[in-house]
């Protein structure tokens, strides 16, 4: 399963869910400016509470990074 931890006006957050869409990757989008229980999960994966933060089976990707994206979506397909 993969999770976007995001807030509405943030840039980062945009480009992280369209580059994961362009990609045809489905996701689950958690707006932590609304979700209180989403914010406490994003701070006890990654420690801090910037956004964005992709997580990808439990590997956690801070902030848009396109290369650990794709590596852990790679590591996700060999795990079929």
């Amino acid at each position: 399963m993969i999770k976007v931890y995001s807030i509405s006006d943030c840039s980062w957050c945009k480009k992280a869910k369209s580059y994961l869409e362009q990609k045809g990757v489905n996701y689950e989008e958690i707006n932590v400016e609304h979700d209180a229980e989403g914010l406490k999960e994003l701070v006890s994966l990654s420690g801090q509470q910037s956004v964005p933060v992709v997580n990808i089976d439990g590997k956690i990707v801070i902030g848009f990074d396109r290369n650990k994206i794709d590596e852990y979506l790679q590591w996700q397909l060999s795990q079929f």
